[in-house]
């Protein structure tokens, strides 16, 4: 009996924390969801990339060898805690930047990389907004399905508090993120940001706040989530320089010859 009237007070104050930590992220990101100079088809752009995440065919390939995998690592969750809790792989400076870089600072690091940038490309607001639209929808999105999943399996941390083990949200999160910068970026900047990505699933393990199962999974729904969004932004960019062009000509050929 006192397990179960425990539980509830313990989520209570899990979630209470969660959404302190997160209410500028979410308010931030609504305001720039619905900014004026923010694309109009934001939300089928939402809608076709949530969609994407498990309907898209190479999606479904990755979640399910993420899921297998996982599933495989807890038959040895138990001996690779004992080892990393023992040997202390990282050290606490390197530990704390890899926890930080998967919760308060990945986001606000990639925000300013993306102002940053069209500040030197002098994108134009609308192309600016679109790049902040798209980053901001995928991270909202990774952190719904993320919160869901926590809820739905309730599973136990390695350091014994509860109950929101799997899948590991800074993973997630850094994996979302780095997928992102792969795709603004380049391959190179991708490549960084995904052994960042990296640290920081190492960084939880470190810590003994998640499991080797919990942060693999983490990791493949991350990177579907980013993945999702990226090929739909492609195809959103694709569609805009389209009827940009075909706005040009419209407008060349109805102007008189004379």
């Amino acid at each position: 009996m006192s397990v179960i009237c425990e539980l509830p007070s313990q989520f209570s104050s899990t979630r209470m924390k969660i959404i302190q930590k997160n209410t500028v992220f979410l308010l931030l990101s609504v305001s720039i969801i619905i900014a004026k100079d923010s694309p109009d088809n934001w939300h089928s752009y939402w809608l076709q990339s949530g969609k994407a995440v498990i309907m898209d065919e190479s999606n479904q390939w990755l979640l399910g060898k993420a899921a297998i995998a996982a599933l495989g690592a807890t038959q040895i969750d138990m001996k690779v805690k004992d080892y990393v809790q023992s040997h202390k792989i990282l050290s606490d400076p390197i530990s704390h930047f890899g926890d930080e870089m998967g919760g308060n600072w990945g986001h606000w690091i990639l925000w300013s990389s993306i102002i940053t940038s069209s500040k030197i490309k002098k994108d134009s607001n609308k192309k600016f907004m679109s790049k902040i639209q798209y980053s901001t929808l995928a991270m909202v999105s990774n952190g719904l399905i993320t919160v869901g999943m926590k809820e739905a399996f309730g599973r136990e941390r390695p350091n014994g508090s509860c109950c929101d083990s799997f899948p590991s949200g800074h993973t997630s999160h850094s994996f979302t993120m780095a997928s992102i910068a792969n795709e603004l970026y380049g391959k190179n900047i991708g490549l960084i940001s995904y052994g960042l990505a990296t640290l920081v699933a190492v960084s939880r393990m470190n810590d003994n706040k998640h499991y080797l199962s919990d942060v693999i999974f983490g990791a493949g729904l991350g990177t579907a989530v980013g993945r999702a969004f990226a090929k739909n932004y492609q195809k959103f960019e694709e569609t805009n320089i389209q009827v940009g062009l075909s706005s040009q000509m419209a407008l060349k050929i109805s102007i008189p010859i004379n």
